[in-house]
């Protein structure tokens, strides 16, 4: 088994794996909330683009272990070596991050919860530094498995992470916190620090 499908899995069982066991021992809930029967348009695509980029980088991952993807790039072991030292980062804010938010963790919304707002630890520095490592995730395997297809396996989660955050979990959370969001707005970039505040 090569490096880069290695790699995948471990993220996958860390990120995904983990953090639902976490939650359903501590809380007896696993956390999702992807299957709903009134989903809105931007929650069904938000939800489609980041699954397909997922099970792309998964396809290319195994492709590439069976040494059948044509037109990919040699990066060699500095590349790989890039690509498992900024998976291993993405993996630890993303961890990081899902602890900090303790048994308010989710992944989708349920407008009919009420969650704390979250501002400490990773937080004070990115609004959703979950997302954040996972932008992180997705620069590793371009690294890894460098092909134009996991370059547009990159941008498909990326722009599913962009309609989750800002047409569903913020107008969720102005709506539940009103101005003590909006203050948070104005002060933490949406993804990285100083980058994306004042809710642009």
């Amino acid at each position: 088994m090569k490096l880069p499908l290695v790699c995948f899995i471990v993220c996958a069982v860390l990120i995904f794996g983990f953090r639902v066991a976490l939650q359903l021992r501590r809380t007896g809930d696993s956390g999702l909330r992807l299957v709903k029967q009134r989903s809105t348009a931007p929650e069904v695509a938000a939800t489609v683009l980041q699954a397909c980029g997922l099970l792309g980088v998964l396809v290319l991952t195994v492709l590439d272990t069976a040494s059948a993807l044509p037109g990919q790039l040699d990066l060699g072991p500095i590349g790989a070596t890039t690509g498992v030292v900024v998976c291993g980062l993405a993996v630890a804010v993303t961890m990081r991050s899902q602890y900090q938010m303790g048994d308010a963790w989710r992944i989708g919304v349920d407008a009919s919860e009420r969650n704390e707002l979250i501002t400490h630890g990773m937080f004070r520095f990115s609004r959703n530094p979950i997302y954040s490592g996972m932008l992180l995730v997705g620069i590793g395997f371009v690294i890894l498995v460098p092909h134009i297809l996991t370059v547009c396996c990159a941008v498909l989660s990326h722009v599913g992470f962009e309609i989750q955050v800002r047409k569903v979990e913020e107008p969720y959370l102005r709506r539940i916190h009103g101005e003590s969001y909006d203050a948070y707005c104005r002060n933490v970039g949406r993804y990285f620090p100083h980058i994306g505040s004042q809710s642009d």
